[in-house]
């Protein structure tokens, strides 16, 4: 049994056409799958595009939201800085005072000094001076009462009060 050419033709071409059917299920099949992905990957880019231009608004909002926020505590330092003025004004005010404290306390020390020098020279003591000894040692006696007093404890018992 031979076969003859026709037949041979005829069996190939039977062949090719179940094997191109074959082959267009499975491209139809994968096109199929394909068309799935890309509705899926569209819609994702739908929801980012959405969600994107939500985002943008939020982000506007809150951009003049920190813009005013800026703007009004920029108001508040340019408000605050006639009183750092008249702080640094106090400052060198107390700066010149105390100096002129210390040249003062400097003179009328130079002064008590040399008043005393004199006062031992003549053994006469004028009485203001006694008086600037008596309310030293009136001020040091304070102070130590003070220091004895915080030194003490605290406690006392109820017999004693």
């Amino acid at each position: 049994m031979l076969m003859e050419n026709n037949d041979i033709m005829t069996w190939s071409v039977a062949i090719v056409a179940v094997s191109f059917v074959i082959l267009c299920g499975f491209l139809i099949s994968l096109l199929k799958t394909a068309q799935r992905s890309m509705v899926t990957a569209q819609s994702a880019m739908q929801e980012v595009k959405e969600t994107v231009e939500n985002l943008g608004d939020e982000v506007k909002k809150l951009a003049e939201s920190v813009n005013e926020v800026a703007d009004d505590i920029s108001g508040k330092l340019q408000s605050t800085d006639p009183l750092f003025e008249a702080v640094q004004d106090v400052g060198i005010l107390l700066s010149e005072v105390t100096g002129t404290a210390r040249k003062v306390t400097q003179n009328f020390g130079h002064s008590m000094s040399q008043q005393a020098t004199a006062a031992e020279e003549n053994e006469v003591t004028p009485a203001w001076l006694e008086w600037a000894v008596l309310g030293a040692r009136v001020v040091r006696s304070i102070q130590k009462g003070w220091k004895q007093q915080r030194e003490q404890p605290h406690s006392y018992k109820k017999e004693e009060i």
